[in-house]
């Protein structure tokens, strides 16, 4: 069995610990998995066989610096950016990073980072799509507009988000960068998607979030009583996106699919439900970087209406 290294990148959430445990599973190859983080206190550090403390991506040159040096160093394979911080700064320096190493990596343009990674730029194009959006409110609108949905205009996850009930919120919360947009009520989904170096949309699972912590889905079930597949051939297409990718969107009572974000990495929640109903996108995306053939039904899962419940499990360090 062929020996492969993968390293994980700002592998202290749930997406490394996943990670680092399904590459462990898998009879595709001997997977040596290596991680980093910024911080020395983090759960997935026991699952992995090395592991590195490297800079915050905050300081784009001392991570890059880090980073190439630790994939040379220890001859990595293959390597996943997780975080949307660090992904981007990959992105960012895509042709520096592939000159000065071997390992094998994918990421969407930083064109498309720039645009997606901003909520109101990210609803500009999507409307110039023909996709429906939240309405965003710029001034204090009438009261039976109310309630709003205050989220800043770039971030992941439900950091600095809150719920606008009155014009006296509106107008304290007017002081910070933020957006102002309509409140969507109905059923929310995310969308996992893998795509490949062609910006070609091979496959996706739909699953609705019924519990989520601190943005990441922890009960989640499979649902296609409404297919976006059209939409994301779309989204797809005219971002170039490569890799994994998430997109959420709600479905109103009314039938109205109305989307709301898109994240160009794993989703840090309901990937596990995705891999259990026939879609590995960690294992698909390991044999896209390796030009291995990808059996078309690989990409397609079996859209049984299966339910994941996440739980937390201690482990104690003396």
């Amino acid at each position: 069995m062929k020996k492969i290294r993968i390293l994980l990148g700002s592998c202290g959430g749930l997406t490394g610990l996943y990670l680092s445990k399904l590459f462990k599973k898998s009879d595709y190859a001997n997977f040596e998995i290596y991680g980093f983080d910024a911080e020395q206190q983090n759960p997935t550090k026991f699952f992995v066989d090395r592991f590195f403390i490297v800079p915050n991506a905050s300081n784009e040159e001392l991570f890059l610096n880090a980073l190439i040096s630790l994939l040379k160093k220890e001859n990595i394979d293959i390597y996943f950016p997780l975080h949307s911080k660090e992904i981007r700064v990959v992105s960012k320096f895509e042709e520096k990073i592939r000159n000065s190493v071997d390992t094998k990596f994918i990421v969407s343009p930083y064109e498309s980072f720039l645009v997606l990674d901003n909520k109101r730029t990210l609803y500009e194009s999507l409307e110039k799509l023909r996709l429906r959006v939240p309405e965003i409110y710029s001034s204090v609108p009438s009261e039976d507009k109310f309630p709003l949905f205050f989220k800043p205009e770039s971030g992941s996850g439900s950091k600095g988000t809150m719920i606008v009930e009155t014009k006296e919120e509106f107008e304290i919360l007017k002081k910070q960068k933020g957006l102002f947009l309509e409140f969507i009520r109905g059923t929310e989904y995310t969308v996992d998607t893998i795509c490949d170096q062609n910006g070609t949309l091979l496959g996706y699972n739909q699953r609705i979030r019924i519990k989520t912590l601190g943005g990441a889905a922890v009960i989640t079930e499979n649902n296609y009583e409404i297919d976006v597949g059209t939409y994301l051939k779309d989204i797809v297409k005219n971002f170039m996106i490569k890799g994994p990718a998430n997109f959420q969107f709600f479905r109103t009572k009314n039938e109205e699919i109305v989307l709301t974000d898109a994240n160009l990495r794993f989703a840090s929640g309901g990937l596990p439900l995705s891999v259990a109903s026939g879609l590995n996108i960690p294992l698909i995306t390991v044999k896209l970087l390796m030009n291995d053939r990808i059996d078309p039904k690989e990409c397609m899962p079996d859209r049984k209406k299966r339910t994941m419940y996440r739980y937390f499990e201690e482990i104690f360090e003396e």
